[in-house]
């Protein structure tokens, strides 16, 4: 990550003068930053990418525009975040919850989770960390998590609002765990973060899931890159 800090920082210089660029380019500097000190960013990273239109204008933005495309894949191998919330959405978040509690399953590193305690929610947040040794070697929660399997959790534990992101579209244990939900009558909110029919989530939960895609929660949640993730409830 510092070689990849710094190769933004070049960029920043070669493009010190050009405001829209240099936007894009401070933007991920600012978010690794926070990252880095186990801080969200303030506010949702713009569209990291320049459109043909851009780069046929100048072809100096090629080969950065290749450069901001690893932004994602730098964030998932240092600091083991497939998601980036940022403190705008997570106060959204915090409002919308209104005191209920929470469960967070497959928390990873458990950003929201840490983000919500401060914020005093009473959040549980659980995670069986079978993703270890992948693209990050190990996990490093910003609050406590607590081994546990997903659909265990969802079956027996009490919360109001029940929230999963960035699932793998490789199992489908998000499809079980709305099929558990189903089964135990559960009425309260279950918040999905997510690409749908993409890179997130199994076919078996988008096929069978009833969503609604809230302004609330959505509104400091905007895709960064060509990734169009969103958030959703899941009935």
């Amino acid at each position: 990550m510092i070689a990849y800090l710094e190769l933004l920082n070049q960029w920043a210089k070669k493009f010190e003068t050009t405001s829209d660029v240099l936007f894009k380019i401070q933007a991920a500097q600012e978010a690794i930053i926070c990252l880095n000190q186990h801080q969200l960013p303030k506010s949702n990273l713009p569209l990291l990418s320049f459109s043909e239109r851009d780069i046929f204008s100048n072809f100096a933005l090629m080969p950065l525009d290749d450069d901001l495309a690893m932004f994602r894949q730098e964030i998932i191998t240092t600091f083991g975040l497939w998601h980036i919330p940022n403190q705008q959405w997570l106060m959204d978040l915090h409002h919308f919850i209104s005191g209920r509690s929470v469960l967070e399953i497959m928390a990873g590193n458990a950003v929201i989770s840490a983000g919500l305690r401060q914020l005093n929610d009473q959040v549980a947040s659980t995670d069986n960390f079978d993703w270890r040794g992948q693209d990050i070697l190990a996990p490093e929660p910003w609050t406590y998590v607590e081994q546990e399997d997903a659909l265990k959790s969802v079956k027996q534990r009490t919360f109001d609002v029940l929230i999963l992101s960035w699932a793998p579209d490789t199992q489908n244990i998000d499809w079980q765990v709305l099929t558990a939900l189903r089964s135990k009558g559960f009425t309260g909110d279950f918040i999905v973060i997510g690409e749908q029919n993409g890179v997130t989530n199994s076919p078996d939960f988008w096929q069978n899931a009833i969503l609604s895609e809230p302004e609330i929660l959505n509104q400091n949640h905007q895709p960064f890159d060509t990734i169009k993730d969103a958030v959703w409830l899941v009935k």
